[in-house]
């Protein structure tokens, strides 16, 4: 498993405004060189890249490799990600420092999803390698075209179909062949298999704080980002009163926390972020401070959904802020879609003002928007992935 930002300049899909470079995380067979996971997000390597890698291996293959081999990022050394490889039985094993031929494996793959398909397509960045041969005409940013959703489907093709299938160099037969081989030879081992159910999503997400529990408050909830109260009928229980229980957050759904009670995880829901929708982590960091800054609010003062609402109703992002809530919109549209984002589906919840920004932001941006690419269109939802994910309704608020 590794990662690499992408050669690419990319637009949003909805006000067709350039947003950056990707970054891509792979994970690859190392002995039959088979590609078993891509990650596509603007988002740089972090606990939850190398989680979403996981996530879309279980998704395609319904197992976990026994093996990981990492280089010494923070994103690997992190408590989350160990805890969870013990958890589940996997092995990590962490590259020496300073030798780089132990990542030969990684870097030839990468170096062959640029070669063989992002260099040929339109806001590529290889020119800029010998930036003085470049005018300011044929910048990338000036001919950016294909959005995140695109690219993804784009390298999914690639990896999946095209690169799975040709003869590797190496091998002397196709990765798809020597993957077939080996498990001809060495059996699907069925008892190792691993559903994408919602218990395995939610050991996926990471856990709050250093040691990843909260102190229950019966009438209040739990308190988590240090502003803001969840709460789950459960908590009624006076048993659980002023104990502290184990507790993970979504990264695609700030409004939704889950607590173990009982060895099981119940979902936790904060009044004042639900009625924003399903907005990322990020999303929340981003507004948190905006409302911070706005109200000049202590750093551990709690944000109620009278304050929040206000602020919402006068909040335009513009600049930086606009740009970042464009890369998360991206993001959550194209893993939402997919079946491996937020754990809980999405209520029918009126339009944010921030969203309405964006739709004004599309009307007045799309006469001058770039053509998307034509021929490659995203493949329908997957079903049989999110029928799974069914949770109970949102808890009735007023009996907090």
């Amino acid at each position: 498993m590794d990662h690499t930002q992408v050669d690419i300049e990319l637009v949003s899909l909805r006000t067709g405004k350039v947003l950056g470079r990707p970054w891509l995380s792979l994970a690859i067979d190392a002995f039959t060189r088979r590609i078993l996971g891509i990650y596509l997000t603007f988002d740089p390597p972090s606990y939850r890249s190398n989680m979403m890698l996981l996530r879309d291996i279980v998704r395609r293959y319904r197992r976990l490799p026994q093996f990981i081999i990492v280089d010494n990022g923070a994103d690997f050394r992190s408590e989350d990600f160990s805890r969870f490889a013990e958890l589940m039985h996997i092995h990590i094993r962490y590259r020496p420092a300073g030798r780089p031929r132990h990542g030969t494996v990684m870097e030839r793959i990468f170096g062959r999803v640029h070669s063989d398909y992002v260099h040929n397509l339109a806001g590529n960045t290889k020119a800029l390698k010998e930036v003085r041969k470049t005018t300011g005409k044929f910048l990338p940013s000036r001919l950016a075209e294909w959005s995140l959703a695109y690219l993804y489907y784009g390298l999914e093709y690639w990896a999946f179909n095209y690169y799975d299938t040709a003869e590797h160099a190496a091998l002397g037969l196709s990765p798809r062949e020597a993957f077939q081989r080996s498990v001809d030879s060495s059996g699907l081992r069925t008892h190792r298999l691993v559903t994408l159910t919602p218990d395995f999503l939610i050991l996926t997400c990471p856990t709050v704080g250093r040691r990843g529990e909260r102190t229950v408050d019966r009438q209040r909830g739990v308190k988590v980002h240090n502003h803001y109260l969840y709460w789950c009928p459960e908590f009624r229980d006076p048993r659980l009163h002023g104990t502290k229980v184990p507790t993970r957050y979504d990264p695609w759904d700030c409004s939704t926390v889950y607590v173990q009670i009982d060895k099981r995880w119940v979902p936790a829901r904060c009044k004042a972020l639900t009625a924003l929708g399903q907005l990322t982590e990020k999303e929340r960091e981003f507004i948190t401070t905006e409302m911070q800054s706005h109200f000049r609010l202590p750093d551990r003062d709690e944000l109620s959904t009278q304050r929040l609402t206000e602020f919402m109703r006068v909040f335009t992002p513009t600049g930086a802020m606009e740009l970042a809530l464009e890369r998360q919109q991206e993001n959550r549209d194209l893993y939402q879609g997919l079946g491996i984002g937020a754990i809980s589906p999405q209520s029918t919840i009126a339009r944010t003002p921030v969203d309405a920004h964006r739709v004004t932001q599309v009307s007045s941006a799309a006469p001058n928007a770039p053509a998307l690419p034509v021929g490659l269109l995203p493949p329908p939802p997957h079903e049989a992935a999110t029928s799974e994910f069914v949770q109970p309704d949102t808890p009735d608020f007023e009996t907090f």
